[in-house]
């Protein structure tokens, strides 16, 4: 899926210099703040630990990373929408 095709995130938060587990759980807090079906961007670094354990731990909370894009600057961008 392209990045033009996905849906218009409403909101976009940048933890690239936030640590495991905070970036979840500013993460998770900000998916609480979105309404249903809304698409949240999160950006975080591409070869650190939440690379891995973010997309895991969201989809646990029964949310939908949408896609994952790695970035030439070592950064990670998802696109993850509200499911419940």
């Amino acid at each position: 899926m392209s990045e033009s095709s996905l849906p218009k995130p409403v909101k976009s938060l940048d933890l690239r210099q936030t640590k495991c587990p905070l970036n979840f759980v500013q993460t998770k807090l900000a998916l609480e703040k979105l309404a249903l079906g809304q698409v949240l961007e999160v950006w975080i670094l591409s070869e650190a630990e939440s690379a891995l354990n973010i997309p895991k731990s969201i989809a646990q909370e029964g949310h939908t990373v949408i896609q994952t894009v790695n970035e030439l600057n070592g950064s990670q961008k998802l696109w993850i929408e509200r499911c419940k």
